[in-house]
């Protein structure tokens, strides 16, 4: 961690000199506050994961640009930051009047389209439900970004597996290696944002999953202040994640998300109904299938464009404990609720 500190300080004090060059941006996200959920003790948590990152472009000419992103995450109540090291964001690339093209660490390309029909952002107790192969950042990657063309837009995404290490794959802690569960992966991302309109398609295949596999379609409708939601996305999980060393069972997923959300002035309300089902499972005894469902409720007060207070209330029907345990719950009837500040610079 003090290498991290000692890392982020040196950055700081240099991106003044750097601006020279360079236009550089530092920015950041704090947020913590307190969730309680059923079976569990208070804690403080967060909504959104805090952050402070580094974004700069350098002009090269001819509507060319140099563009570079570093970014750390960490906890908030105990300063503890992730792993990796830059967890949030650490690449490289160029950008132009044909688009833009990066290399490194960053989002992954149909989670970051998705959960833009989340009121929650896919984050905190009244986040949806999510699937078995749902990865926020990806490593090892090389992304396009199209212009937009009238509102529609593309994403191209191509992941590395560890296996280009050339990692001995009967060395012990390399069962997904020796199960053959290797692989490199790709992503495409289709996305049409005009006006009240969005609409959105995603396919995406992991690295190092065995080719598990997750798409989605969705769209959402802006009237006034008023925004509805509604999309769907199908996971077959094939028992194996990045990271993991042993399969977890293969099934396929079912995840459809109902939302909406009402903004007047500096107040923010939403709800949102999530239903996931699994079905052909081996994560559960008897290999057959189960489902879950979640209500969320929220209130976002801005007391000004970087801070904001929050509340979440959410309540999740379990089919039974089998399926609560993939979630890391212990009943089959989980109820959250999370207050915190959110402050942006």
């Amino acid at each position: 961690m003090k290498k991290q500190l000692l890392t982020v300080s040196l950055l700081a004090a240099f991106a003044g000199m750097a601006q020279a060059q360079t236009n550089v941006t530092i920015y950041g996200i704090v947020d913590t506050g307190y969730i309680k959920e059923t079976g569990s003790d208070l804690k403080m948590g967060e909504w959104n994961d805090s952050r402070i990152g580094f974004k700069g472009t350098e002009d090269l000419g001819g509507g060319y640009k140099a563009t570079f992103q570093l970014e750390q995450r960490l906890d908030l109540w105990d300063g503890k930051g992730g792993d990796p090291e830059w967890d949030g964001a650490s690449n490289v690339g160029l950008a132009g009047p044909f688009g833009a093209l990066r290399l490194g660490r960053m989002n992954e390309i149909e989670t970051e389209s998705f959960r833009r029909l989340d009121p929650f952002n896919q984050e905190g107790v009244g986040s949806m439900m999510k699937g078995t192969q749902r990865t926020s950042r990806i490593s090892n990657v090389a992304r396009y970004d199209s212009p937009s063309f009238s509102g529609f837009k593309a994403s191209l995404g191509y992941y590395l597996g560890q296996n280009t290490q050339n990692i001995d794959k009967n060395a012990s802690g390399n069962e997904w290696a020796k199960n053959n569960a290797d692989n490199d992966g790709f992503a495409i991302g289709l996305n049409y944002d005009n006006g009240p309109l969005l609409l959105l398609a995603n396919y995406s295949r992991l690295s190092d999953s065995n080719k598990s596999n997750v798409w989605s379609v969705g769209g959402a409708y802006k009237i006034g202040g008023f925004k509805v939601g509604l999309g769907y996305e199908r996971t077959d999980d094939k028992g194996w994640k990045f990271g993991s060393t042993s399969s977890a069972g293969k099934s396929k997923q079912n995840n459809w998300i109902l939302s909406g959300e009402y903004k007047t002035g500096p107040h923010r309300i939403a709800g949102a109904f999530s239903w996931i089902d699994f079905t052909d499972s081996e994560k559960f005894s008897d290999n057959d299938s189960r489902d879950a469902k979640k209500y969320s409720v929220g209130y976002f007060y801005s007391l000004s464009k970087r801070t904001t207070l929050y509340g979440q209330l959410a309540y999740t029907d379990f089919e039974d404990k089998e399926i609560a345990k993939i979630y890391k719950y212990y009943d089959d009837g989980v109820t959250g609720v999370q207050i915190g500040i959110n402050h942006k610079f």
